[in-house]
């Protein structure tokens, strides 16, 4: 898990999440690629000691179909100029083909640096900072549930596609900041395998806390990984299989 952060002259700016995926290249949504400003930065902590890295991201490739109205096709590479592999850091596991993935296993874990839920004078719920990388496991809705939810919450005006996954549940989800992260499931023998982008929820408090009443949408990852190797156009060093 990498934390993309980027800001102006007047220090304000955008946290957003991103992931490996090849040695000079990460993984983030289109809607965070199109907000970077003059200081662009990839931090990325390395798992076995937990060692931060930072890096400055040289290049942006935003995917030609992303449509800020619709969030289509909300996804990005960013390239860096040094070679992560000598670190130590290792790219994700992508998959060209999720169904099997999806049908063995029904819950995947969301991971970022975005708010999280705590508590307000009153004991009540409110959206805090977190400094320290969060993850929780969340349900994986069913696509034709996702699609009837999404149909109801906004009056059939937004359109869940098979580009799309969504997941959440009870106190379970994303919230601001963690755009561009990863949604993982996590294999019996160990290896994590990213099938999602955090792309959007509802508005509001509700939104945070009850995403199986208003489920996360993440972009699904296995509909652009051709799209990934023409971009990285080193397909050899794409961890992928099928």
């Amino acid at each position: 898990m990498s934390k993309l952060i980027s800001y102006g002259d007047d220090h304000q700016g955008i946290l957003c999440g991103a992931t490996v995926v090849d040695n000079y290249w990460l993984l983030t949504a289109a809607h965070c690629a199109l907000q970077l400003q003059k200081r662009s930065f990839i931090y990325v902590r390395k798992p076995s000691n937990n060692k931060e890295y930072t890096f400055p991201i040289r290049e942006a490739y935003v995917h030609s179909g992303y449509n800020n109205q619709t969030a289509d096709n909300d996804i990005a590479l960013l390239k860096i100029s040094s070679d992560l592999s000598t670190h130590g850091i290792k790219p994700v596991c992508l998959v060209k083909d999720d169904s099997q993935i999806r049908k063995e296993y029904k819950n995947g874990v969301v991971i970022g640096y975005g708010l999280t839920l705590g508590e307000d004078a009153s004991g009540g719920p409110k959206l805090v900072n977190s400094q320290t990388l969060q993850s929780t496991a969340v349900p994986i809705i069913p696509d034709v549930e996702c699609v009837k939810t999404w149909r109801f919450l906004s009056l059939l005006s937004v359109k869940i596609t098979n580009s799309q996954i969504c997941a959440g549940s009870y106190l379970h989800g994303t919230a601001p900041g963690d755009s561009g992260g990863p949604l993982l499931i996590r294999k019996t023998d160990g290896e994590y395998v990213q099938i999602g982008i955090t792309s959007y929820g509802a508005d509001g408090l509700d939104g945070v806390v009850d995403q199986g009443k208003f489920p996360g949408v993440y972009t699904r990852v296995s509909k652009y990984v051709p799209w990934i190797e023409t971009v990285i156009g080193k397909t050899s060093k794409t961890r992928s299989s099928t």
